[in-house]
């Protein structure tokens, strides 16, 4: 008998097999994947169809919305509230290196075990774990003209300090960013402790003897080691920056005063619930979707790809 007709029975058995285990495989990655697209395509896609959708749609209070192709971008162009809200959106970017890099000089310090550190991981991340509108109430109380900061500025002797937070056209704006970094600041904390868990201890001990401070540390070490981690934090920042504060404009200035606190997730919700134009308000949502798109793709092209489009 020929041997390779003991051995073709064999082949084919094993590429029956090896198919067998292929479409298992498939299979199984079918399963793992499809439930969180189906949901991806539920929550995220249906809603943002729906949104363009009704972008398109003239509406008037509860009347039936008819077609008005892109006249709600028109009027939403025109408008200088919406304008206004984007400039203050820039605004607010402006102190984004702030949100990015001290969280990451306090992490390095408690993952360098500062004395105390154990202590502080907590007390740093405490505030994110109260709500949004919670904060914007207790800072409301804080930063009012008779409040206890402007009480401890004057019983220090530094009255000129002592302002209307958020009631000038620009200390109200600035005030609420600050809010806004204190509430996040313990979840940039935490994010960049998880990164800096992955640096071998070895690494900073050899940089410690070879005689590098810690700024010598942040700079050459931790920060090519993490920059993954660095620029998922910047997309997070920007995204709360964008989309997260509105409790706290909703607690802390409802937009004001005039519109210096006005941002455009907050104008989107007076547009479409206050003056019962959801059109309108869904054609500033969908600007708002697509701006912060552009910025966050921007910045995940810079942190991860050089220029050649190839990983750094």
């Amino acid at each position: 008998m020929n041997t390779s007709d003991i051995a073709a029975p064999a082949l084919i058995k094993a590429g029956r097999r090896k198919r067998g285990s292929t479409r298992t495989k498939i299979v199984l990655i079918l399963a793992l994947v499809l439930p969180g697209l189906l949901l991806a395509i539920l929550f995220k896609l249906v809603p943002l169809v729906r949104a363009f959708w009704l972008s398109l749609m003239q509406t008037r209070g509860f009347e039936e919305p008819s077609f008005a192709w892109f006249a709600n971008y028109q009027s939403m162009f025109r408008d200088p509230t919406f304008l206004q809200s984007f400039q203050n959106g820039a605004t607010v970017f402006l102190t984004l290196p702030v949100w990015v890099v001290l969280p990451l000089i306090v992490a390095l310090l408690l993952f360098q075990r500062t004395p105390g550190w154990k202590l502080f991981r907590a007390v740093y991340f405490v505030p994110y774990m109260i709500a949004p509108v919670v904060v914007g109430i207790m800072f409301r109380q804080i930063l009012a003209p008779e409040g206890p900061l402007n009480a401890m500025l004057i019983g220090v002797g530094l009255a000129p300090l002592a302002i209307e937070w958020l009631n000038g056209p620009t200390s109200a704006l600035f005030s609420l960013t600050a809010v806004a970094l204190w509430a996040f600041f313990g979840l940039g904390v935490l994010t960049y402790l998880s990164g800096l868990a992955t640096v071998s201890q070895d690494v900073m001990e050899a940089a410690r003897l070879d005689g590098a401070g810690f700024w010598r540390v942040l700079v050459s070490i931790a920060v090519p080691l993490i920059k993954p981690v660095i620029g998922y934090w910047t997309v997070l920042c920007m995204s709360s920056m964008l989309i997260w504060m509105f409790p706290l404009i909703y607690a802390l200035t409802r937009g004001g005063p005039g519109s210096s606190t006005m941002l455009p997730e907050y104008l989107v919700f007076i547009t479409t619930f206050e003056f019962l134009n959801r059109g309108k308000g869904a054609a500033i949502g969908m600007a708002l979707f697509v701006f912060a798109a552009l910025v966050s793709a921007f910045v995940v092209r810079r942190m991860y790809l050089d220029g050649k489009g190839e990983r750094s």
